[in-house]
């Protein structure tokens, strides 16, 4: 990696710990009101939204879901000797299986869509990251998927307070892998919505709000990030 994409990262994660994930606690410090509540990250990543989760709610049980094997192992330094966190090796989806991950220039931005190489904010993407379109995908590799029903059965859950959702355009999909056959209640839903044409297939905010509209969820709020044209939709069950 890039000393200019480090200090990109860096940049990055300054700005969210000052702007986003402080609106983000106030948020969840106001609707969540369970000591221990159970939690799912999807695309946990560095860890970023476990540690969030750990600060807010120290005897929370969180269940981490990360794909990429070296991000994985930076999870099982920070958190593998936590009780209250279990790490999966394993991506999400609408179908257990393997699905071939696109592994990014910039750890955030793993994905498994294809990319849209036409697309004027991937251009002005890598123009910023210092790489070509084409560059900005460093290596795909195939993984683990599991869909979160099976996972929900898997470990006998009948209740979620909160599943994170952030998986760069893969979001869809994961809320299908979750509903059909679930029987666990679920009290809040926090996805990313981007307002680009980075992916090839991608996901209108409609569909994502129509099929959770039909899950008995409204949004109860729009957190913005600190940088970027992105934004937290939280769904609350109604």
């Amino acid at each position: 990696m890039s000393l200019r994409i480090k200090l990109i990262q860096f940049l990055i994660d300054i700005n969210e710990k000052l702007i986003f994930y402080p609106r983000l606690s106030n948020y969840y410090r106001k609707h969540v009101e369970v000591k221990k509540p159970v939690i799912f990250d999807v695309g946990a990543n560095k860890g970023q939204t476990i540690s969030f989760f750990l600060k807010l709610f120290p005897e929370a049980s969180i269940f981490a879901f990360e794909p990429n094997p070296r991000l994985y192992q930076v999870l099982k330094k920070k958190f593998g000797h936590l009780e209250n966190v279990k790490l999966i090796n394993k991506g999400v989806s609408n179908q257990s299986g393997k699905l071939l991950l696109k592994e990014t220039v910039t750890d955030e931005t793993s994905t498994f869509e294809e990319l849209n190489y036409d697309s004027d904010y991937l251009k002005m993407k890598a123009k910023v990251l210092g790489v070509k379109p084409e560059e900005v995908v460093a290596a795909s590799y195939e993984v683990d998927v599991i869909t979160l029903k099976t996972f929900i059965k898997e470990e006998s859950l009948d209740f979620i307070d909160v599943i994170k959702i952030d998986t760069e355009g893969h979001e869809l999909k994961c809320l299908e892998g979750l509903f059909e056959g679930n029987t666990a209640s679920i009290n809040f839903i926090q996805l990313e919505q981007h307002h680009d044409d980075m992916y090839l297939e991608a996901v209108k905010a409609d569909e994502i709000d129509l099929l959770l509209q039909n899950k008995g969820f409204a949004v109860s709020a729009k957190i913005k990030h600190g940088f970027g044209d992105f934004e937290e939709l939280m769904f609350k069950r109604l």
